[in-house]
């Protein structure tokens, strides 16, 4: 034991050592989480392959390190208790405590200062963020005045509280960080897992129906998730949402979608159909940097109407020489376009069981010429242990003892998962479970991209 010890704090150690190497020789500080970041270039070093790779290193061998030394006891009560961080966060995150310390700046505020702005007892909002900053979410810079540091800055959004508190109903309406996705996090996803155990274990007859998801029991509702978010009573969590899905995007580098399947040697005037798009703002990444394409982008038709005006603001010229068309589709329905080169799914299988899942996939098959391409952009959740297929398509190579899934380093896919598993009944999929879904559909996988810190891009053929 004592040797495992060791081995994970030399690999600390050592990946710490790798970053600050790799720091000097970018000229370059490695960013102080007690700051809040100046400018956006500021955790550009984050994205180096080296240092991401040292820093997967390093975290994963922290939090085994931890799971090693801690008491089992004092482990799996902690974990059992990390829904409280969530509940408090949601509640700062709902408020404008956020954009509020942004204005007060780095000498931080008084909890008091904040509590008569957003009418809350100031005890209390001092013993919501007080266990944050003990996790490294704001600072305590002295007795009940708390400031932010690089992590708590994620989550404001650039507008002033003022703005907000006037009108909370477009706090999200072009907001920067990523606020939308602590808000659907704290608000449905937790309330929806809290009935986890409720659907899984006492309705388990039931589990196999599509509308018997936790967040059906939560809310007392019947049908999907996005069904769900067009109720009037849900227009600010329907506003939140949209907001979210463009927040998805800053969690991964702006080009990654460019970094896995290789766009540009498609031919000119290839038809790349963004099924399931929203506004297409994907497709949009992919039109900019190979303008030679042909783009259409397919969703509801209410939210078609937004991808039109996003197109014409970022890329007008796409549209005025009809190089993206706009299509309102179900994905559930026999696919209308002929002739395309690539269907591409981004976060839409995740959506999805495997029986509606396959009905998707199959539209496209049978859409499909014998030269198509399928392109899936989704995680592929590793095993935590050793697997054939997942070692031949996703190989990963971490150095022991750490799991070979890099543990908690690459914990979020399996949050995800979980996610999906409470607001819809969706899933993350393994490579098995992926294979066999392309099978039953009428696809083979030929390839998996593994683009630097962003989900995985599977290249699939019909058969």
């Amino acid at each position: 034991m004592a040797s495992t010890l060791i081995d994970l704090a030399s690999l600390i150690s050592s990946s710490v050592e790798s970053i600050n190497t790799r720091c000097k020789i970018l000229s370059t500080e490695f960013p102080s989480l007690d700051q809040a970041p100046q400018n956006e270039h500021e955790d550009h070093i984050r994205q180096d392959p080296d240092v991401v790779y040292a820093t997967s290193v390093a975290v994963a061998a922290a939090y085994q390190l931890i799971a090693t030394i801690q008491p089992p006891a004092k482990t799996l009560l902690m974990s059992s208790q990390q829904f409280l961080i969530s509940a408090a966060l949601g509640v700062v995150n709902d408020s404008s405590t956020s954009e509020i310390m942004t204005e007060a700046g780095p000498e931080g505020i008084h909890v008091s200062e904040i509590a008569k702005k957003i009418n809350m007892n100031p005890r209390k909002l001092a013993r919501l963020l007080r266990p944050l900053a003990t996790h490294h979410i704001f600072r305590e810079v002295s007795p009940n005045v708390f400031a932010h540091n690089r992590v708590s800055y994620c989550m404001d959004t650039r507008k002033r509280s003022k703005a907000i508190l006037e009108r909370p109903d477009e706090k999200y309406q072009a907001a920067e960080g990523i606020s939308a996705l602590v808000g659907i996090n704290t608000d449905e996803t937790m309330k929806a897992a809290a009935y986890l155990s409720d659907t899984l274990l006492k309705n388990a007859h039931n589990e196999a129906e599509e509308f018997n998801t936790p967040l059906n029991t939560a809310f007392d509702t019947r049908g999907d998730l996005f069904s769900w978010y067009e109720r009037d009573e849900n227009k600010l969590r329907f506003k939140r949402f949209s907001m979210a899905m463009k927040a998805t995007t800053k969690l991964s580098p702006p080009d990654s979608i460019l970094r896995g399947f290789s766009w540009d040697s498609l031919p000119a005037d290839s038809v790349v159909v963004d099924v399931g798009g929203g506004i297409g703002s994907v497709s949009l990444q992919i039109m900019t940097a190979v303008p030679k394409l042909r783009i259409i982008v397919q969703d509801r038709p209410h939210t078609l109407i937004e991808a039109e005006q996003y197109w014409k603001t970022q890329l007008p010229i796409a549209v005025e020489e009809e190089r993206v068309q706009f299509e309102g589709h179900d994905f559930f329905e026999p696919q209308p376009a002929r002739k395309v080169d690539v269907f591409l799914l981004r976060y839409i299988t995740h959506d999805w069981s495997d029986e509606f899942a396959q009905k998707i996939l199959q539209h496209l098959r049978n859409a499909a010429q014998p030269s198509t391409k399928l392109v899936i952009n989704d995680y592929v959740i590793p095993y935590a242990c050793h697997s054939e297929e997942q070692d031949h398509f996703t190989p990963l190579a971490p150095p022991k003892p750490l799991l070979p899934n890099f543990g908690a380093a690459s914990a979020h896919p399996y949050m995800v998962d979980l996610q999906m598993m409470s607001i819809l009944n969706g899933q993350e999929r393994t490579i098995d479970e992926f294979i066999d879904l392309f099978a039953r559909s009428g696809w083979k996988l030929e390839t998996v991209y593994r683009p630097t810190q962003s989900r995985e891009q599977l290249l699939a053929y019909p058969i």
